[in-house]
């Protein structure tokens, strides 16, 4: 299937680009182009509340945590961000003109922005402050803060306010018992499975991407022993795989196991998709999120199966901790973790989105993140263990192998990002990774701008971006 990428901008000035892709509505002064799921339908007169992350009109009360919200009256518009700020908006304005936007995709900039009256320059750096991009004039709405642009007194004002940080709730954690405070993240966790199916229909299917690891293998568990029917996928690549640690839960649990043999090929053709649907070039960040794009883009993984992921818990859990002398240090660690998500946009909902798939990941749902922020340090590491409480209360489910099984990274499992590190090498002369995902971005906003949202044939587009990459990089080999 190929995607579809969904999204919503909101401004007053026209801009016929877009509307060409999109369903526009005029209110007032202000334009609305909407692209949404299949069959979604934005309310004829506003006001009416958007939810960013589903792209739909809101139901219910909104949760400051999770919930990011685009109300739209006849002479405002409102952006409320959530806390965790998985799903972005991003904004730009032309004062002297009067003119602004809100958008929840980058890569519609090249549509906006002319429309504004504004150009299309790239900032030719990392974002790496709270509201940069990588691109001049267009800031990304830091998480907690309520942005408000109205109509008055004949011109369009912008003001912003902030709201409690809640993270900074959790420089105290108080759970100290490793096998209670594993206790309670697993109990939070079998609510939050049970939760998400209880919403989902009846007789769907669920599917897991399982490594080794404790992580996927407990939603893995909590899933399967809760009744779902659930098949984990495991990924091999060229490079290395975990099917045979995999394989040994799905024995003990009495489910079969889904392999999924990725190429070099595979893997290095889905850069350019998994830089479109992050907005960034971090090599971690993309690196980490190239197995889940590649599963996507080949259509590893039915669409009809709800997806649910391990990701977020060596955030929360100091799965990947440094060396620590003071407990206070692990816990500035794991806050500072979770803060970077909130601009790396790893956790967003675009791409299943655009696949028209829904993905979960329980490790994020607040209730859990709550019981691991209120876990100490020393539950967290013991005796040069990371994540020791999830793996004591684990334990006591599972053999000890399986539970205390040594800690492999995601992108690392199977090798991923060292096979990547060489390929990207031998193709640029370079070691530079960082360069050669901004000329895929680079690459991606050029077909943007020509009205291709979606990268159509990501192999070609990776070929151009190298080529982009050697032509402005003259110390390259080779």
């Amino acid at each position: 299937m190929a995607p579809l990428s969904k999204w919503c901008v909101v401004t007053n000035a026209s801009a016929p680009d877009l509307a060409a892709a999109a369903v526009h509505a005029e209110l007032g002064d202000l334009h609305v182009y909407h692209r949404g799921p299949a069959g979604t339908a934005l309310p004829d007169n506003p006001p009416f509340v958007l939810d960013v992350g589903t792209l739909t009109p809101q139901a219910g009360s909104r949760d400051p945590m999770t919930s990011c919200t685009l109300r739209i009256d006849p002479d405002a518009v409102t952006v409320r961000v959530s806390a965790l700020n998985e799903n972005p908006v991003y904004y730009a304005a032309n004062r002297m003109r009067g003119l602004f936007a809100y958008f929840t995709d980058l890569l519609l900039a090249p549509l906006v922005l002319p429309a504004l009256g504004l150009p299309v320059v790239l900032t030719g750096a990392a974002a790496g402050h709270e509201r940069g991009t990588l691109l001049r004039g267009v800031s990304r709405l830091p998480d907690g803060i309520v942005s408000r642009t109205r109509y008055t007194a004949g011109q369009w004002l912008t003001d912003a306010a902030d709201t409690h940080d809640p993270l900074g709730d959790f420089r105290d954690p108080y759970r100290d018992d490793p096998l209670t405070a594993g206790e309670a993240q697993l109990e939070a966790l079998t609510a939050e499975i049970e939760r998400i199916d209880a919403t989902t229909p009846a007789g769907t299917g669920y599917a897991t991407l399982l490594s080794g690891g404790i992580d996927s293998g407990t939603v893995t568990h909590l899933a399967a022993t809760a009744g779902l029917s659930v098949t984990p996928y495991s990924v091999g690549t060229p490079w290395g795989d975990e099917l045979a640690d995999a394989a040994e839960l799905c024995t003990e649990l009495g489910i079969g196991l889904e392999p999924v043999h990725l190429t070099e090929d595979d893997i290095i053709a889905s850069i350019p998709e998994a830089v479109r649907w992050l907005g960034v070039t971090e090599p971690e960040v993309v690196e980490v999120a190239l197995t889940a794009t590649s599963v996507q883009r080949l259509g590893a993984v039915p669409a009809d199966r709800v997806l649910l992921t391990g990701y977020g818990s060596d955030l929360i859990n100091a799965g990947l901790y440094r060396p620590f002398d003071h407990h206070d240090e692990l816990i500035d660690q794991v806050l500072s973790a979770v803060d970077r998500t909130r601009r790396s946009n790893e956790l967003s909902n675009r791409m299943p989105l655009a696949y028209g798939t829904r993905a979960h990941h329980p490790f994020w749902a607040w209730p859990v993140m709550r019981v691991a922020l209120e876990t100490t340090p020393e539950c967290k590491v013991r005796a040069g263990r990371e994540k020791y409480h999830l793996r004591t209360a684990m334990g006591r489910r599972v053999p000890e192998p399986i539970a205390w099984r040594k800690k492999i990274a995601v992108h690392h499992g199977g090798g991923l990002q060292d096979g990547v590190m060489r390929r990207l090498e031998k193709e640029t002369g370079s070691t530079d990774r960082q360069a050669v995902y901004q000329a895929c971005f680079a690459e991606l906003l050029d077909r943007a701008a020509q009205g291709e949202l979606e990268p159509t044939d990501p192999w070609a587009l990776f070929e151009r971006a190298v080529r982009r990459f050697r032509e402005f990089s003259p110390n390259t080999r080779g």
